[in-house]
């Protein structure tokens, strides 16, 4: 199985899917429910959220692959 076809997985994986929600909604909810005075509480959530994003984009990137592949074959 090659990185194109893995990454296609992976963003297919309900589980995995399932966990990067949570993290995201765990650090959503430590933001709404913060202290007028968490600054930095709210930095290190948004951050964390970021870094869930940027993830998910790399690995979408990759599954995308495929496509551009694809299509590059098409035009030759």
């Amino acid at each position: 199985m090659d990185r194109i076809e893995r990454a296609t997985h992976l963003l297919q994986d309900e589980f995995f899917v399932g966990v990067l929600a949570e993290l995201k909604e765990t650090e959503i909810n430590a933001i709404i429910n913060s202290n007028e005075n968490d600054c930095d509480l709210r930095e290190s959530s948004y951050k964390t959220i970021k870094v869930l994003d940027t993830l998910v984009s790399r690995i979408q990137s990759i599954a995308d692959g495929a496509k551009l592949r694809d299509k590059r074959w098409t035009i030759l």
